[in-house]
């Protein structure tokens, strides 16, 4: 009998061991089904607000550049299975006095990630969201004030010059040079008007309003506007971007 109970005890024990360890698995399993995701969109949401960051940097630089208070400028950002990509594709006309509408191209740089995006475009920073959310996360040089009962609109555009990107999970090298710049101004207040065409139109056209203008046209890729009766201070520069 006490050999019988002692092969029993040890069944009873090895049984025990067996259904802890069970229980362990499956309770890691279970932490890892429901918790990984959360982790991961954890991991995914500091990437995405480190590139924010970055982007407000590479707005510093790009003032900086563009204002040629230094030639040439170099920002490092990590890719971590993100791309980031210069294009020609967005562009502003003005049209003021009695000159010609200027078309300027003025492209962005655009850093995306799981369908979400982060812009420098026209001297601005937009981030936009799936399902059409989009938000200017720092204003552009373009603004207007009243100085002895006038206003005053200034306008300094700023445009990216390039067409490259990187993608992938390694470090991309975001390389800013000097390439022109060019100052106009009114003498007597005038009408400006301006049509911008970007894919984050809707955003220029709440930009466009708060300071001022009146929105006369605006389509998911356009939005045209004016201001009567001011002085104009337009600076264009160029930035030649390459992304290695």
């Amino acid at each position: 009998m006490t050999r019988e109970y002692k092969n029993d005890e040890a069944v009873s024990e090895t049984l025990g061991y067996i259904l802890l360890f069970a229980i362990v698995t499956l309770s890691m399993g279970a932490i890892y089904v429901v918790g990984y995701p959360i982790l991961q969109s954890n991991i995914d949401t500091n990437i995405f607000e480190s590139a924010e960051q970055s982007f407000i940097v590479i707005q510093s630089e790009m003032d900086r550049v563009a204002f040629d208070q230094k030639p040439v400028s170099i920002t490092k950002m990590k890719l971590q299975s993100s791309e980031l990509s210069v294009s020609n594709g967005s562009t502003m006309t003005i049209t003021y006095d009695s000159n010609p509408p200027l078309l300027v191209t003025t492209g962005n740089i655009q850093f995306e990630k799981d369908d979400k995006k982060i812009v420098y475009e026209m001297g601005s920073v937009l981030k936009s969201y799936p399902r059409d959310s989009m938000l200017m996360i720092s204003n552009p040089p373009i603004y207007t004030t009243d100085i002895d009962s006038t206003t005053v609109t200034t306008i300094g555009l700023v445009s990216v010059n390039g067409d490259d990107s990187a993608s992938g999970k390694g470090i991309a090298a975001l390389t800013l040079k000097h390439n022109s710049s060019t100052m106009d101004m009114t003498s007597s207040p005038t009408t400006v008007s301006i049509l911008i065409n970007s894919t984050y139109a809707p955003v220029w056209e709440e930009y466009l309003e708060e300071i001022g203008f009146t929105v006369t046209g605006t389509t998911s890729s356009s939005v045209s506007a004016h201001m009567n009766n001011t002085m104009l201070i337009l600076s264009r520069h160029v930035v030649d971007v390459d992304i290695s």
